[in-house]
């Protein structure tokens, strides 16, 4: 879909003018000619892109304005307001960087096209499981509520990712002092001490003399490695996920991204079944909360089984380590009593609470191991420039 802006004339000479989004010219053509007669000129709209575009990040929604939008939408439509109205005052509360892919959706909603479909046209702003969500809502004929039940979803993601944001923020404070520290020492204090030993004729360890060649590195080509941080930089800013993924396999962080995902995943199959999903469909539709592919294939195998006709928690079982084991005790409590979303709903909150307790272990863990590297790292700086002035003493006559 692209935007196009066009100007027309009707038959009484009265001129006209807006934007649509469409597919192609033509179709603009067709929508000018049934609403306002004859087109005098069309041009498609492109983002101008500065030389330093290429460094801002894309444009995306975060958690908290992702919730403020669905609270918003949900609240102006339960209140009875046309979604159209209702999408442009949510425009102009979220600000000005937001207007152009509230405009588009509000375009797609102007054309008669639903809300999931309005957003699916704006990937980088909605991801796939926020459409999969309305989607469902759409077919049961509960949008409001799937609207507020993804603000509370991104309400919840967004706490956790505040107190994931807290407690990498002292380790992340320490490897920059401990950079820091390195800049400090490599720039400052080794020229210094290798001059001084120059000066009283010490032989320079091997170690010492690489620290050197590294310090006049850094003294004569600042500008040159700076532009390639630079580009390092965005670079890796452009892989970040595939990074994330690497840091995610590690053992440590391995169980508390399974849980994470799994807390996703249960959240929002309870809220497919809330909407009336078939319980095999409703599987699948949560499946794109896991970003995880292991666990996604799980999820798949999970609901072929149910297909098949396997009782719900025999067919989660098969499906591998998609549930723990309290979460397959949860499920089994749920088939049995009829109230399924309830219990999965239950069973995500006692495993948010566990990934809490989880994440306060691992900073508890992480923050003295951060420590003794800073201070194992500036132990080895001091001892590489302090070893020849050893040396030197050792030699000298008593």
């Amino acid at each position: 879909m692209r935007l196009y802006r066009w100007q027309s004339v009707s038959s009484g000479g009265q001129a006209y003018n807006g934007e649509y989004l469409a597919e192609s010219e033509k179709e603009v053509i067709d929508f000018v000619h049934r609403n306002y007669g004859f087109v005098t000129d069309i041009k498609e709209v492109r983002e101008r892109k500065s030389l330093f575009s290429w460094l801002r990040p894309q444009l995306k929604f975060s958690n908290r304005e992702r919730a403020n939008f669905f609270r918003q939408l949900s609240a102006l439509l339960e209140a009875g307001i046309p979604i159209v109205h209702a999408m442009g005052m949510i425009t102009s509360g979220l600000g000005d960087r937001y207007t152009p892919v509230c405009r588009r959706i509000t375009m797609s909603l102007q054309r008669g096209q639903p809300l999931s479909y309005a957003l699916s046209l704006q990937p980088d702003a909605f991801p796939k499981m926020n459409v999969s969500v309305i989607e469902a809502g759409e077919a049961s004929g509960q949008v409001t509520y799937a609207l507020r039940s993804l603000s509370e979803f991104y309400d919840r993601q967004e706490k956790f990712l505040r107190l994931a944001r807290n407690a990498c923020m002292y380790p992340a404070f320490l490897l920059f002092l401990a950079f820091l520290t390195f800049l400090f020492f490599s720039v400052k204090l080794i020229p210094s001490f290798a001059e001084l030993y120059r000066s009283l004729g010490a032989k320079e360890t091997d170690l010492l003399k690489v620290m050197v060649s590294f310090s006049l590195l850094l003294q004569n080509h600042t500008v040159a490695l700076s532009c390639v941080m630079l580009i390092v930089g965005k670079a890796l800013l452009q892989q970040r996920e595939r990074i994330f993924c690497c840091v995610m396999r590690l053992p440590v962080i391995r169980p508390v991204r399974h849980s994470f995902l799994e807390i996703r995943f249960v959240r929002l199959l309870a809220l497919m079944l809330q909407s009336g999903i078939a319980f095999p469909e409703a599987i699948l539709r949560s499946s794109v909360a896991l970003t995880d592919v292991s666990m996604r294939d799980k999820a798949k195998t999970f609901s072929e089984n149910v297909m098949r006709g396997v009782a719900v928690t025999e067919a989660a079982a098969m499906a591998g380590n998609l549930f723990s084991r309290t979460g397959l005790e949860f499920l089994n409590i749920g088939e049995r009593s009829g109230n399924l979303p309830h219990m999965l709903l239950e069973y995500a909150g006692l495993k948010e609470q566990e990934l809490y307790t989880r994440l306060r272990d691992l900073k508890t863990v992480l923050e003295p191991v951060l420590v003794i590297i800073v201070a194992g790292m500036i132990c080895t700086m001091t001892v590489v420039m302090v070893s020849p002035l050893f040396t030197l003493m050792m030699q000298m006559p008593e």
